[in-house]
């Protein structure tokens, strides 16, 4: 199928689903991955109870609404010429981030590490809960409920001071 500019109506409509306008254009690499990755975080809100991941779902759905506006309003030059790729490696080919695809790859693995071990806290916890007495209940039960929020905390706090040095290094290196 190729790309090529539709309905107006029906790209605007569609532009509210994050990726579905990039599909219904013919860009189904592009919606697709902007889609999963909506999806994903909306299944990592509901399942994990993670709250600030909110922020960055409202984030993904902007980027989704106005990049597919944006794709739409290309001249028909730019849009000939506009490649059907993985969100993401519009962001790494053109250099946007220097990360290269073995790292990438490892904070995946990581990622995925960390979300499968936050669902199987829920179930272990939900296990845990049933055994808490009574009188304990309103000490105990927060403690257990908000360890993969914690856990995600520490991660990215560990990550930001991570980045900071590595930032810190690069910049002592240059002067």
């Amino acid at each position: 199928m190729k790309p090529r500019k539709k309905n107006k109506f029906f790209t605007f409509i569609f532009s509210f689903c994050p990726g579905a306008a990039e599909m219904y254009m013919g860009f189904m690499k592009n919606g697709f991955s902007i889609l999963a990755i909506f999806a994903l975080l909306c299944g990592a809100i509901t399942t994990m109870r993670i709250d600030f991941l909110l922020f960055i779902l409202m984030l993904v759905y902007c980027f989704g609404f106005f990049h597919a506006r944006n794709v739409a309003g290309l001249d028909d030059e730019s849009f000939a010429a506009f490649e059907d790729k993985y969100i993401w490696e519009e962001f790494v080919t053109t250099n946007a981030f220097k990360v290269k695809a073995e790292t990438l790859r490892k904070i995946g693995a990581y990622a995925l590490i960390l979300v499968g071990l936050s669902m199987a806290w829920g179930y272990i916890s939900d296990i845990i809960l049933r055994y808490i007495p009574e009188g304990y209940w309103d000490d105990i039960y927060p403690l257990l409920d908000n360890i993969p929020s914690l856990v995600v905390a520490i991660v990215l706090i560990v990550a930001g001071i991570i980045l900071i040095r590595g930032k810190k290094k690069e910049l002592v290196g240059e002067g």
